[in-house]
C-alpha cells in the first residue's frame, strides 16, 4: 500500500507532519481533514533500499516537534499507538524514527508510554517523563505532552541564549591559551642561552619560564598527546550522567553560579508543580513528580521532606518555609494560592519569577566572565614577557 508524507497545520496554528499508509492521495487528504488539519504539502514516499549515511542522534528540536505533534494527534482523537506509529513513519530515516518504532512495539505489548520513552534512550529531561506519567494517571496525556513541549522549548531557548553569550569568552580563553603556548614553544626558547651563562643573576620566575619553554620545545609530541588526551577524556567524562550530577552539585555552592542554579531548580520545580495541578493531579502526586524533576541532590532531599510534611497534614506554605525551600515572597504566593484555591496559578507566577531571576543571574555571570578572561590572559602573557625581560636585564651584571 502506498505511503504519503504530509505537512499540515492544526487549529492552533502548529505544524504537524507525518506519513499515512492509504490507497490514494485523496483518501489521505480526507483523513487529515477529518482530524481538523489543513494540509499544505503532500508527497508520495519513495522506498529506499540503500542507506548512504548513518543518521545523527535525535536532537531536542526534533523531539520538541514530535511532542507537539503527538499532543495534536491525541486531541484530534487519534489513539496513542496510532500517533506513535505515525511519528515512527514520519521520521523513518532518523534515529527518532527508530526510537519511536521501538516505543510503538512496546505499546502494542502493553508497556506504558512513559516506560517506553525511558527504554528508548532518547535522553529526555526528567520532567518530560514525569509529565507523561502524570498524563497517563489522569487520562490527559495530550495536555501533559503539550506542557512538556512548552517546558522543553523554554529550556532550549534559555540554553541557546547562554550558549551564544558564552561564545566570545570561550574564544578569548582558547586564543589566550594558544597564544601562551606559542610564546612558550617558539619565543621563550630564543632566550634559553641565558640559562647557560653562570654569571647571570636570573630571577626565579625567569628560570621557571625559560625552563618550561625549553621543556615544551623538546617534548612537542608529548605535549600534543597530553592535550588530545585531556580533551577526549574531558569529553567522555562530561557525557557521564554521574559526573554531570556531581558537577551540578558542586557548582551549586559557588557564588554567582550557585544563585543561578538555585533559581533554575526553583523555576523547574514550581513550573512542574503548577502544570501538574492544572492537569488535575492531586497535590501529593504533583509534589512527588515535581521532586523527581529536580536535578540537585540537596533540593531533592528538601522536596522529599516537604512531601512527607504535607502528607502528614502540614500546609505546603508551612513546609516550604520550614525547610527554607523558597524565599519569603514565594512562600506568600503559595499561601495565597492555598487559601484562594488558585495554587496552580500562584505557583505558575512563582515559576515565571524564578525563571526571570535565573536569566538575570546568567547574564551577570557572563558579564563578569568576559573581563575576568581578558584579565587572566593579560596576566599570563604579561608575566611571561616580564620574566623574559628580567632574564635579559640580568645580563647587565655580566657586562
Amino acid at each position: 500500500m502506498p505511503e504519503f508524507r504530509y505537512q499540515a497545520t492544526d487549529p492552533q496554528g502548529g505544524v504537524v507532519k507525518g506519513v499515512l499508509t492509504v490507497e490514494s492521495e485523496a483518501e489521505a487528504m480526507a483523513q487529515l481533514q477529518r482530524r481538523g488539519l489543513m494540509v499544505f504539502d503532500m508527497k508520495p514516499v519513495v522506498a529506499r533500499s540503500i542507506r548512504l549515511s548513518q543518521p545523527k542522534r535525535a536532537g531536542r528540536d526534533a523531539m520538541l516537534v514530535v511532542l507537539q505533534e503527538l499532543a495534536t494527534l491525541l486531541d484530534a482523537g487519534v489513539t496513542l499507538a496510532d500517533g506513535v506509529e505515525n511519528v515512527a513513519r514520519g521520521y523513518a530515516d532518523s534515529p527518532l524514527g527508530v526510537a519511536f518504532s521501538k516505543i510503538y512495539a512496546q505499546l502494542r505489548g502493553g508497556v506504558a508510554f512513559s516506560s517506553a520513552l525511558i527504554q528508548a534512550d532518547l535522553r529526555l529531561p526528567n520532567y518530560v517523563i514525569e509529565l507523561c506519567k502524570a498524563g497517563e494517571s489522569t487520562g490527559k496525556l495530550a495536555g501533559s505532552l503539550r506542557s512538556a513541549a512548552e517546558q522543553l522549548e523554554l529550556e532550549q531557548n534559555f540554553q541557546r541564549e547562554a550558549r551564544n553569550a558564552l561564545i566570545y569568552p570561550l574564544v578569548l580563553m582558547v586564543s589566550g591559551f594558544l597564544a601562551t603556548l606559542l610564546v612558550f614553544v617558539f619565543v621563550v626558547p630564543k632566550f634559553a642561552n641565558i640559562l647557560t651563562n653562570p654569571k647571570a643573576d636570573i630571577p626565579t620566575l625567569s628560570l621557571w619560564v625559560l625552563g618550561t619553554g625549553m621543556w615544551l620545545t623538546k617534548n612537542k609530541l608529548i605535549l600534543g598527546a597530553v592535550l588530545v588526551g585531556v580533551a577526549v577524556g574531558s569529553y567522555l567524562l562530561l557525557r557521564q550522567e554521574k559526573i554531570q550530577q556531581n558537577l551540578w552539585n558542586w557548582a551549586a555552592g559557588l557564588p554567582v553560579i550557585g544563585n543561578w542554579i538555585m533559581h533554575t531548580e526553583m523555576a523547574r520545580w514550581s513550573s512542574m508543580f503548577s502544570v501538574l495541578l492544572q492537569n488535575h493531579v492531586s497535590i501529593l502526586e504533583a509534589l512527588m513528580h515535581a521532586q523527581n524533576a529536580l536535578r540537585g541532590d540537596a533540593w531533592r532531599q528538601k522536596a522529599a521532606l516537604i512531601l512527607s510534611d504535607v502528607r502528614g497534614g502540614k500546609t505546603l506554605a508551612e513546609s516550604l518555609q520550614l525547610h527554607q525551600f523558597i524565599d519569603a515572597t514565594g512562600v506568600n504566593l503559595v499561601r495565597v494560592g492555598e487559601r484562594s484555591g488558585a495554587l496552580a496559578k500562584t505557583t505558575a507566577s512563582l515559576a515565571s519569577m524564578h525563571r526571570m531571576h535565573s536569566q538575570q543571574q546568567m547574564r551577570q555571570f557572563l558579564i563578569l566572565l568576559e573581563p575576568i578572561t581578558i584579565l587572566l590572559v593579560s596576566v599570563v602573557l604579561g608575566g611571561i614577557m616580564i620574566s623574559v625581560m628580567l632574564a635579559i636585564t640580568s645580563l647587565t651584571n655580566v657586562i
